[in-house]
């Protein structure tokens, strides 16, 4: 059951990133060719990428975190014994709650401060606000934290999380794969 959450919540973060990173193409092509042809650049488009980058960055993390599709050095990794790349994967996702619950703590007043000052960032007529994207951060901060829990839990119970291509392929789906 848990492991069919974490499909769904990581399946859709990695959803809205994608449709964002894809209206923020066309939000460049518009600037550029705005600014190209018809002297008329869409005012903020500096701001809002910058900013959407960090966002779209954090909405990623979960998805690419639960596949283990993060970079990793295979050259080692892949010849060491089951016990030893279970050992490696249990101090990486202790690593990850530590390195996650850090950017959780540690943004949480700035990210209150945000919202009680309206932060915003931007010179002339456009000033995009920052506090959504500091809630953002803090928000994917804590499901990645999650994330890295419950695989933590799978690593020290010898299991494999389920993803969505290991769903429905009898039994072993159900219950986990031994490693």
């Amino acid at each position: 059951m848990i492991d069919g959450l974490m499909n769904t919540v990581t399946r859709v973060c990695s959803t809205v990133a994608a449709f964002w990173a894809m209206a923020l193409a066309f939000l460049i092509l518009w600037d550029i060719t705005g600014r190209t042809f018809f002297n008329a650049p869409f005012d903020g488009t500096i701001e809002i990428v910058a900013n959407s980058m960090v966002s779209i960055l954090f909405l990623q993390l979960p998805y690419t975190i639960y596949r283990g599709a993060h970079l990793r050095t295979t050259v080692i990794y892949q010849n060491l014994n089951a016990i030893a790349k279970r050992g490696i994967d249990i101090v990486v996702a202790v690593l990850g709650i530590w390195f996650f619950y850090s950017i959780a703590i540690g943004g949480w007043e700035d990210m209150l401060i945000g919202w009680e000052v309206d932060e915003r960032e931007g010179e002339g007529s456009i000033r995009v606000p920052i506090y959504p994207v500091r809630t953002l951060i803090i928000v994917f901060a804590v499901v990645s934290l999650i994330v890295y829990v419950v695989l933590l839990w799978h690593f020290v119970f010898g299991t494999t999380p389920i993803t969505d291509e290991e769903e429905g392929k009898g039994e072993e789906a159900i219950s986990g794969a031994q490693l």
